[in-house]
């Protein structure tokens, strides 16, 4: 049997319902929030919310050389590599991922998944993958089985303010300005690697509606997790929480507030949730 890992880096965000997955999951040692991850200025000027260059990330000397040594190490060990990462359209990690085996010459097999989602809807996608791999499933259904399922994960963002999407290179900061200054309070979805957007909110309790509303458009809802800013009060997360629970009866629920690289990203007023749609038919 071919040895295999999991590769992502350190945004997922893991469910606590599932264990013993540790094992096959390795962490990419690059500091996403850190000052040795930079991007390209020629394309910082250009990139906007429609047409974000992840690509144009770089590592500094030192990072690049620590990241070719983590990757030759698991080539010598591993005959396969799976690398789960988070949507480009946020996240660094798969372009800087897949310049640096470009440079490479390794022996095994790597195989670089966008996962087009974030946090729990990553963390979910790996824990189910090693445990399908703990099982001997084998590469190719392990393939089929991500083509199938990544487009059925949802993703739906608040952003209470732009300015944050503008920090990260994301946003225009002219396009942020005026957002802000016209009070738009825009709810996104992630889809197919865009930021498409869905609704306007009002308020805390307008969000909470419109969520809501968003996930009553699903039938068959096998996991769902929320993100929060960490600014957001304990009790608007109880109550987003107690109103999903109501309408989920049996289904799994995770609720945390975001990692610090998200938090910056999003902002520490967001809240983002991830939909996984159920489909018994097309699992392994």
């Amino acid at each position: 049997m071919q040895k295999i890992c999991i590769v992502t880096d350190t945004t997922a965000q893991f469910p606590k319902y599932k264990d013993g997955w540790q094992e096959l999951v390795k962490i990419l040692p690059i500091n996403l929030g850190g000052d040795k991850v930079h991007q390209h200025l020629a394309e910082q000027i250009q990139s906007s919310i429609a047409d974000y260059a992840p690509n144009s990330y770089f590592l500094d000397g030192e990072e690049q050389h620590k990241l070719k040594t983590f990757l030759s190490g698991l080539a010598y060990e591993y005959q396969q590599v799976f690398c789960l990462l988070p949507t480009k359209t946020l996240f660094p990690s798969f372009g800087m991922v897949t310049q640096t085996l470009d440079q490479m010459n390794l022996p095994s097999v790597f195989t670089i998944i966008d996962t087009r989602s974030l946090g729990f809807g990553l963390g979910w996608l790996i824990q189910t993958c090693a445990d399908f791999l703990s099982r001997g499933v084998n590469p190719g259904e392990l393939k089929r089985f991500l083509h199938h399922k990544i487009p059925r994960i949802y993703t739906l963002i608040y952003l209470p303010n732009l300015i944050n999407l503008s920090r990260s290179n994301i946003l225009d900061p002219d396009q942020a300005f005026i957002g802000d200054y016209l009070g738009i309070h825009p709810l996104v979805l992630l889809e197919n690697d865009q930021i498409v957007p869905y609704q306007k909110a009002r308020n805390f309790k307008n969000v909470v509606d419109r969520v809501l509303e968003y996930a009553h458009e699903f039938t068959r809802i096998e996991y769902v997790g929320l993100h929060f800013g960490i600014s957001i009060g304990i009790s608007d997360r109880k109550n987003l929480q107690n109103r999903f629970q109501i309408i989920l009866s049996q289904n799994s629920l995770d609720t945390q507030v975001m990692s610090p690289y998200l938090n910056s990203v999003l902002g520490d007023q967001s809240i983002c949730v991830i939909l996984i749609e159920s489909d018994s038919r097309h699992e392994i």
